[in-house]
Parts: structure tokens; sequence; C-alpha cells
């Protein structure tokens, strides 16, 4: 029992060490025959190509195996034949086959696809991720110059208010008590000249107040700690909210134009307070630790949630737009019961974590 030739796309080939299919080449025959001396015709045969196929084929008398389109893999063709007796030969002959996949499946070509595609997801995502942060340093950038306009014309219309206007108000203001004091005993010119000043009066009262809410002319004057104090201290004056805070010194810890941002941050929280909260008490603490200036501001008002105007509201994206300016993070918790307590996060520039002072406790009313 023997294989005798194989034929590739009916081209004969050497089959002394197996047999090797290239992709482009789609069938191949095998030629097999068994020796015998007594009725050689009616030798019977069986084969399979394993790997392929798993069971004998029976081919009968057929000395002949035809395949075609063989997927990629390695296999082995065997074939086993029978006397005329019925009785089969086991051992029979084999012959190895390599059919080579085309290269767009091999695993190289594979692996090249997968880094190919994982390249440019890559390559997306990075450019996504870019985009975003350059949109997102444009909006930061315009944030920054745009409260810095704001406070710089703020800081041009105190000062023009204060100095300008303000004086002459004042110096009416003198002339008319002036004028009072020398003038003839006549009721009428008496009664205009007390005119004359009270107006002048609440005018400068008027002047001062507007200058003071543009900039703290006392800012750069005294600090920011002191500023803090006074402006608490006129909110729970004029308010019926018992406020009380703790305040650590900060002159000097902060990064140069930071101070009038941490003003504004503790201003409009305040006002949120005043005009939203309907609370009775509130709380303002700002201390350092490990680098980082904390300002929690409670009340134990309505909550935050309540109040759609408070949630979206010009006051909330003030603060979110200057602390996010400052490199620093803030958290809202409002509560139905319990009021609502600001927490915010900025970095000391210049601060070491050893620099950590005690707060300075100011009340204004009983403590909360």
């Amino acid at each position: 029992m023997r294989i005798e030739a194989c034929r590739v796309d009916l081209t004969p080939v050497r089959i002394d060490s197996g047999v090797t299919l290239e992709p482009r080449q789609n069938s191949f025959e095998i030629e097999y025959t068994a020796l015998s001396f007594i009725k050689s015709g009616r030798i019977r045969f069986k084969y399979k190509l394993e790997g392929l196929e798993s069971e004998w084929v029976d081919a009968g008398t057929r000395r002949t195996a035809y395949y075609s389109h063989v997927p990629p893999g390695n296999y082995t063709f065997r074939v086993i034949a029978a006397n005329a007796d019925g009785i089969w030969n086991s051992q029979g002959d084999a012959l190895r086959f390599d059919v080579l996949p085309p290269f767009y499946r091999t695993a190289w070509f594979s692996m090249l696809i997968c880094t190919v595609a994982a390249g440019l997801l890559y390559l997306a995502w990075h450019s996504r991720v870019s985009q975003l942060e350059r949109v997102n340093a444009m909006q930061q950038a315009f944030s920054r110059q745009l409260i810095e306009s704001q406070e710089s014309e703020r800081k041009r219309i105190a000062s023009e208010l204060h100095d300008s206007l303000g004086q002459h108000l004042l110096i009416i203001k003198n002339r008319a008590s002036l004028g009072e004091r020398f003038a003839p005993d006549a009721s009428r010119m008496v009664e205009q000249f007390s005119e004359i000043t009270e107006s002048a009066s609440l005018a400068i009262s008027e002047v001062r107040a507007i200058a003071y809410n543009l900039r703290p002319l006392n800012l750069e004057r005294l600090g920011l700690t002191a500023v803090l104090e006074e402006m608490i201290e006129k909110v729970s004056a004029a308010s019926a909210i018992q406020f009380t805070a703790d305040i650590a010194p900060l002159d000097g810890l902060l990064a140069h134009g930071a101070d009038i941002n941490i003003y504004r941050i503790v201003q409009e929280t305040i006002n949120n307070i005043v005009k939203h909260s309907e609370a009775t008490k509130a709380s303002i603490e700002l201390w350092t630790d490990d680098g980082w200036l904390n300002i929690t501001v409670r009340d134990n008002g309505r909550g935050l949630g309540s109040s759609a105007e408070t949630r979206t509201g010009l006051g909330l994206t003030s603060i979110a737009e200057r602390v996010q300016m400052l490199g620093g993070t803030q958290t809202i918790t409002p509560t139905a019961d319990n009021g609502t307590t600001v927490a915010i996060r900025i970095p000391v520039q210049g601060a070491v974590a050893t620099d950590v002072q005690p707060p300075i406790a100011i009340e204004q009313g009983p403590i909360v």
C-alpha cells in the first residue's frame, strides 16, 4: 500500500517531504495503489484527510482522491486498502499537506491591523482630548480676562467716584455749612442751606457705598483679612441674620491679584444667604492648611435646592468662575432642613505646609 503521486492544480509535485500549497493554489489530487498478485482489480480503498475529515471515505476501487478549496492549515492524508477477501490493511500510507493562508489571514497581518486600529483610535482620542483642552483653556482665559477687566473697570470707577464726585460733594456740604453759620437770621435761607447740607450728606454716603461695592478701597491699605472682617460686620449690622466668623490671617499668603477674587467669593456667598436663604444664623470660616486656603460658609436657611433662582443665578456662576480661575474646587451641599454649606479649597501660592496659623475669632451676635 503506497501513495504514488500528487498533482496540485493539475501540476505534478514531489511528495517525498510532504506537499505545501500556496494561497493561490486551490485544488489537489492524490493517486494511490496497492500491490496484489491475486485479483488486484478487486482491491478496495478508504481514505481521509485528517484535520478536515473525521470519517473514512469509502473510495471503492477508485485510486484517486480529489480535494479543492481546502482551508489553510496542516493536514495528513491517510489511505488504507482491503484485499479481495475483505481484510483491511490498517497500516496504509500517509502524506502531509500544509495549506498556507493568504497574507490577510496570517497572524502578523491581524496584529498589524489591530496595531493600526489602536493607533487610529489613540490619535482620535488624543485629538479630541487636545481639542477639549484647548477649548477649556480658551474658556478659562476668557473668564480670567473678563473678571480682570471687570475688576479693573470697578477700580477705575470707584477711584473716580471717590476722588472727583465725592470731593465735589464734600465741598458743597462744607460751603453750605459755612453759609448756614454766617447767614443773617433768615429762616428761609437757613432752611435752604439745611436742605443743601442734608442732600450733600446723602449723596456723599451713596457715592461711598457705590465705590465700596465696586471695589473695596481698603483692600490695598488694610489687607484682605481686615476688609473681610469689615464687610461681615456691616452685613451683620444691616441684616437680621446673626453672623459669626473665624478668619485666619491671610495677608501676604495669596498670589498677586488673588485677594480681590477671594473677597468677591465671600461677598457673593454672603449675598446669597441674605437674599435667598431666609436663614437666622450663618457662619464664615477661612483658614490655611497644607498649602490650601479653605473657605466654609454655612447657614440654617431653607436650603439651596428650594430656589431655582439661586441654583442658576449669576452669583453662583461668578463664584464657580473665580474658584476655577484660582485653580480651586468647590462643593455646595443643600438640604431642606439644615440650610446650605459651601466648601471651597484654593491653593495658596508660596505657602508652606507648616505655615498654619490659628484663626482669629470675630463675633457678630451669638455663635451659630
